[in-house]
């Protein structure tokens, strides 16, 4: 089990702390496919709502710099995350078992959901500060967040068969009971992993809360903040996820197995690319990888104007999955090489906070579109808006003499 990889000082335990919290992350949507059902079917919620919802529930993933905050200025017993995560994967648990037992109405499950993502946006935090640390030092190239979404895939294949099983097969007001019972496994799991084989290795000095200050300088840092803003314009065009989900379920009549088994077929595609690009894409240069992940974007868009029936949704699906896996961690790795070193816990979470606010963002704005304009407006506003992120590129400093910036040297 300690066996060394190679290349690396990385134990096989050490690579399995990124692959627990990762599949975590996933299988925390299980019930995923529940809630929509009940919220747009039974409730009878707008897409509008339903993203507003997204909005507000996603909170956590917007303030996660604040979780960087304790873990670099405040560790517990000189170590940055063991006993946080402890607590976060409690409190999860306790939160799923209040759903269990209590079930849900409007007013619950925001809160529940707000409370979910907090554990899980805190562990994601304390996962990928280890991460970008060991990237850094080992020249690893994207090569551990390959492992963490090749994981995170492979809950997410879990969830798209099983969660529309349950959907399909459960009434309304059970089935999500059930997804969360089945999703409160893999915590347990974790913590035992935790309690037993987690090392952390502890610090040596503890940081001074009042060299937060210096630490922060590094927004002045124009390269950094440019590419911020490539990274908030890209994420906040409009997604057309749910708009697809509506157009699907009740437009086209596609049954809840149907999609379940397009959920997986995207997923295991989105795999393989992760593996790709674990195997071979690493090596590529990032802005030409780049250049390619926002054309390719903005061109299979528009192929979803077309879909006659819902075999068309599986060949997309098979046809631009792999692909879609590529780009997506292409996008990782480039947070990755603009986060300094040294606050690698705020820093990081700076960079994915915007992501994920943007994004949710996006999926906000993607509902009005099609609340208000259709479907088709909504696709193509996506295309163009996502094509438009092209100009930015030219202008990124990322090249490797910009990874690995020690924050405390820029004045």
């Amino acid at each position: 089990m300690q066996k060394k990889l190679k290349n690396t000082n990385i134990s096989f335990l050490a690579y399995l702390f990124f692959v627990l919290v990762y599949a975590n992350q996933g299988i925390s949507s299980l019930p995923g496919q529940c809630i929509y059902y009940l919220s747009r079917e039974v409730w009878g919620l707008s897409a509008t709502v339903m993203g507003l919802i997204g909005i507000i529930t996603g909170f956590a993933w917007y303030i996660k710099p604040l979780f960087g905050i304790p873990l670099d200025y405040f560790p517990i017993k000189k170590y940055r995350t063991k006993y946080y995560l402890y607590f976060n994967y409690i409190s999860l648990i306790i939160t799923y078992l209040y759903i269990i037992f209590f079930g849900l109405n409007l007013v619950s499950l925001i809160i529940t959901l707000t409370l979910i993502n907090i554990f899980i946006s805190f562990s994601d935090v304390a996962n990928d500060t280890q991460m970008v640390i060991l990237e850094q030092k080992y020249k690893l190239k994207g090569k551990i967040q390959a492992l963490q979404w090749i994981s995170l895939g492979v809950a997410g294949l879990f969830v798209s068969i099983v969660g529309a099983q349950i959907a399909n097969y459960f009434p309304e007001t059970i089935n999500y009971r059930i997804a969360y019972l089945l999703a409160g496994i893999l915590p347990i799991v974790t913590l035992v992993y935790l309690f037993k084989y987690y090392k952390e290795k502890p610090i040596k000095k503890k940081k001074n809360i009042k060299n937060l200050k210096t630490d922060l300088s590094y927004f002045k840092n124009k390269r950094f903040l440019f590419s911020l803003l490539f990274i908030a314009c890209l994420q906040f065009t409009p997604n057309f996820g749910m708009a697809l989900m509506i157009q699907a379920r009740e437009n086209m009549g596609i049954s809840k197995l149907f999609l379940g088994y397009l959920g997986a077929t995207g997923t295991v595609l989105s795999i393989s690319g992760y593996i790709l690009y674990y195997w071979k894409f690493h090596k590529y240069p990032v802005k030409s990888l780049l250049y390619f992940m926002v054309i390719f974007t903005a061109i299979t868009n528009l192929f979803y104007l077309y879909i006659p029936n819902q075999w068309f949704l599986m060949g997309y699906s098979v046809l631009f999955g792999a692909f879609g896996g590529i780009t997506f961690l292409t996008l990782l790795s480039f947070f990755a090489r603009i986060t300094p070193k040294g606050s690698e816990g705020i820093y990081y979470a700076v960079v994915t906070s915007i992501s994920n606010f943007c994004s949710r963002g996006g999926g906000f704005l993607g509902g009005i579109i099609y609340d208000h304009w259709g479907y088709s407006a909504t696709v193509l506003l996506s295309s163009i808006l996502t094509l438009c992120c092209i100009i930015f590129i030219p202008y990124l400093k990322i090249g490797e003499e910009d990874v690995r910036i020690n924050c405390k040297k820029i004045k």
